[in-house]
């Protein structure tokens, strides 16, 4: 028994005779027919009654067996869908840790995007510190991450992704709203929001205000980005933070102004180091990188 043969007895049970199933087939009738001869003999017993000048009449034994030959090639018709659908990144589950800065304004607008072209993908995006962001990927626990870089990149493949000059963010209506470029000597005195000090920019952006001999009042230190422009939007103070996060607080009046010197925001992609990515986790990267250039773009950055 082969699956030519079953193919051949599919054929005929459906059409109910050897010349619509040699059609079907794209084959002559006498190979059919040969077809499902050699089965016959395969299984043991007649599978139809072959009377001259009358049509094939199937027999009650061919009608049992093509139940389950029937449920072989709906199980075939299954798989072939699910092939096409991973193929073709039709369906799919795929799982992106990502720091906030990135989380909030940039990931919403790819995924948005990437699902309107994917509408079956399933998509769990988890927003943590980077630390956790890179641990997780390490571990295999999800597919790609976001985060800044780090030395300890065990268990990851590490592509840069982003960098971008930091900005300095005003509350609305600040002293300093008329001018173009903000530097450390406008800032003195001023009271100020910081990043954290195990985010990598917190040393960039004290190292230029100490070179500069400027001293802030380091009213808060907070962990992410998104915190820190909802301080500046109720007023508590000025900050130094990557354009992405501070776009989004523009709508609320804060005010996003060129820093000079500059400073770097940096972001990589991390990648499990032992697990090639799936065909849907390359499709979404490829749309990162899309929306990456766009947002370049947008920021006269490109």
């Amino acid at each position: 028994m082969n699956q030519r043969q079953l193919e051949a007895f599919h054929a005929v049970m459906l059409s109910g005779s050897v010349t619509a199933a040699a059609d079907r087939l794209h084959l002559s009738q006498p190979a059919v027919s040969r077809l499902i001869g050699d089965l016959e003999r395969s299984v043991g017993f007649r599978l139809f009654h072959r009377a001259k000048g009358s049509p094939l009449r199937a027999t009650p034994e061919a009608e049992s067996f093509h139940q389950e030959v029937e449920r072989s090639f709906l199980g075939i018709e299954a798989l072939s869908r699910v092939a096409n659908d991973i193929r073709t990144a039709r369906s799919g589950n795929l799982r992106i840790a990502c720091l906030p800065a990135l989380a909030t304004g940039f990931l919403p607008e790819v995924i948005r995007d990437f699902l309107a072209a994917y509408p079956a993908i399933r998509v769990n995006l988890q927003s943590r510190s980077s630390t956790t962001v890179r641990q997780w990927v390490a571990a295999q626990q999800f597919d790609l991450g976001l985060a800044t870089p780090s030395q300890n990149t065990i268990g990851l493949r590490i592509e840069p992704f982003l960098s971008l000059p930091g900005v300095c963010v005003l509350p609305p209506g600040h002293r300093l709203k008329r001018k173009d470029v903000i530097t450390p000597q406008d800032l003195a005195g001023e009271s100020f929001v910081s990043l954290a000090l195990e985010d990598p920019s917190r040393a960039k952006i004290d190292r230029i205000f100490d070179d500069a001999r400027v001293e802030r009042e380091l009213r808060i230190e907070t962990q992410y980005a998104m915190t820190i422009g909802g301080f500046v939007m109720r007023g508590v103070g000025c900050a130094i933070l990557n354009p992405v996060s501070a776009r989004d607080f523009i709508p609320h009046g804060v005010l996003v102004r060129r820093f000079e010197p500059e400073v770097r925001f940096e972001y990589v992609l991390c990648l499990p180091e032992h697990r090639l990515p799936s065909r849907v986790a390359t499709a979404f990267i490829e749309a990162m990188k899309s929306a990456r250039s766009r947002l370049l773009a947008e920021l006269k950055l490109a």
